[in-house]
């Protein structure tokens, strides 16, 4: 916001300026100078910022990649102190900060940041209408937060898979139904939707496992994301507790 009200400040003085140098004879002519310089001046100002968060969201990552989650978070719950500076930087860190919470299992402070999070990509809103089924006290929520996604995630299966999938769960069959075959509109001839109606109709359970990592970041059946590398089957459902690495097989 700051960044917007001090370039369009910049602007006027400079057309001001141009117009009572007598430079221009009207003041239809001060707006070109005026406007160049106040584009001039968002440009830079994004740019200055841009470099001040990168280094916040690139330390974010690196303590992610270390399995230090708390840390992730104090990073980016630093980077807000730009966002009054860049007027879409806190709808992006709301929603990263909300998935890690959500990950956390801390539902309530991950549905308040998430509903300060971005509509865009379509997993911010998913992962609302995620933690509001797992809260299980808030289905009109739920499938509020879940038709908030519906515009960015049409042409993606895996969004009707998973809006579909927590109605079935809470038995909702035909609410589950009328989401795939919403879908199959956007989506017409989908293997895997059509495959999750079927199922339906036949009292079966969804098949996610080829979603893979994807379908696992939310959570939903006790599955967990292994960033695609493959993991015994006596350990499939319980997540490695962050931080700690597993001890190597000893070698006989």
């Amino acid at each position: 916001m700051w960044t917007i009200l001090i370039s369009l400040g910049v602007g006027a003085l400079v057309g001001l300026l141009v117009r009572v140098s007598g430079i221009l004879h009207s003041s239809a002519g001060a707006i070109v100078p005026a406007v160049i310089a106040a584009l001039a001046t968002l440009i830079f100002l994004f740019r200055r910022i841009s470099q001040q968060i990168s280094p916040v969201i690139e330390e974010a990552q690196k303590h992610l990649q270390g399995g230090r989650r708390e840390m992730a978070l104090a990073s980016l719950r630093a980077g807000l102190r730009w966002t009054k500076w860049h007027p879409l930087l806190e709808p992006q860190l709301r929603t990263q900060i909300g998935a890690l919470l959500y990950d956390s299992q801390d539902l309530d402070g991950a549905i308040d940041e998430l509903k300060r999070g971005g509509k865009t990509p379509w997993e911010s809103r998913a992962f609302l209408g995620a933690a509001y089924f797992k809260r299980k006290r808030d289905p009109e929520l739920m499938v509020k937060a879940f038709e908030g996604a519906a515009k960015p995630g049409e042409k993606d299966d895996l969004y009707w898979t998973i809006y579909a999938w927590c109605l079935n769960a809470q038995g909702k069959k035909d609410e589950a139904k009328a989401v795939l075959t919403r879908g199959l509109e956007k989506m017409p001839r989908n293997q895997r939707l059509q495959g999750h109606v079927e199922a339906i109709n036949e009292g079966k359970k969804l098949k996610v496992a080829p979603y893979g990592d994807r379908w696992a970041r939310f959570g939903l059946d006790g599955s967990i994301a292994t960033g695609g590398k493959e993991i015994p089957k006596s350990m499939r459902g319980f997540a490695q507790r962050p931080g700690f690495r597993q001890r190597p097989a000893k070698k006989r």
